[in-house]
């Protein structure tokens, strides 16, 4: 190898230079799937390819535990920003509203509208909840909505509980769910919510 293939430390430093980021996600997820949904496949992308790490993560709730919005830290390498936007925008997995925040920056990121499907979790005859499964229901919609969004979290409060749907159209994400509502006992008394 000749001298003139070598970097120098210089640029040796520039290139392995490390930035922290923010990425704010604009999603109501419990922080088990929050890790699974995005911290653990960005962190795996990120060591993979020997960009970065996901350094850390945390859930903003409600004063009733009820999961309201989600920020990943993760730490890249400067020189490799730009790869890692494209990858966020590529991927098209977080809601409008999400962000990333850098180096005194905020670029906006994601596309899609969420759903929050509120099921009455007192009001019902009790042979509904003990003869009916709510992750049946769970299952039913995601097969339903198949191509046009999926579930991504809950929420279990003392009245309700919130099932949350991520996907290209809340109406027709509604459209569909509000079909299967008529036909699924736990659903009874159901709400539907843009989030």
């Amino acid at each position: 190898m000749g001298l003139f293939n070598r970097k120098n430390k210089k640029e040796d430093i520039i290139e392995n230079e490390m930035l922290d980021i923010t990425l704010h996600l604009n999603m109501r997820l419990m922080p088990i799937d929050r890790g699974s949904l995005f911290e653990d496949p960005i962190d795996s992308v990120l060591k993979k390819y020997d960009l970065g790490e996901v350094t850390g993560g945390g859930t903003l709730a409600s004063k009733e535990g009820m999961p309201l919005s989600c920020d990943i830290d993760i730490s890249i390498k400067k020189s490799k920003i730009e790869n890692f936007k494209s990858f966020l925008h590529d991927i098209n997995t977080m809601a409008k509203g999400s962000y990333i925040e850098y180096d005194g920056k905020r670029e906006d990121i994601g596309s899609l509208e969420g759903l929050s499907l509120i099921l009455d979790g007192t009001g019902l005859d009790e042979n509904v909840y003990k003869e009916n499964d709510i992750n049946d229901v769970i299952a039913d919609i995601d097969s339903l909505i198949k191509g046009k969004g999926e579930y991504h979290s809950y929420y279990n409060g003392e009245q309700n509980t919130n099932l949350y749907f991520y996907g290209n159209s809340f109406d027709e994400m509604k459209a569909i769910i509000e079909e299967y509502a008529k036909t699924s006992p736990l659903c009874e008394n159901s709400k539907i919510e843009q989030i």
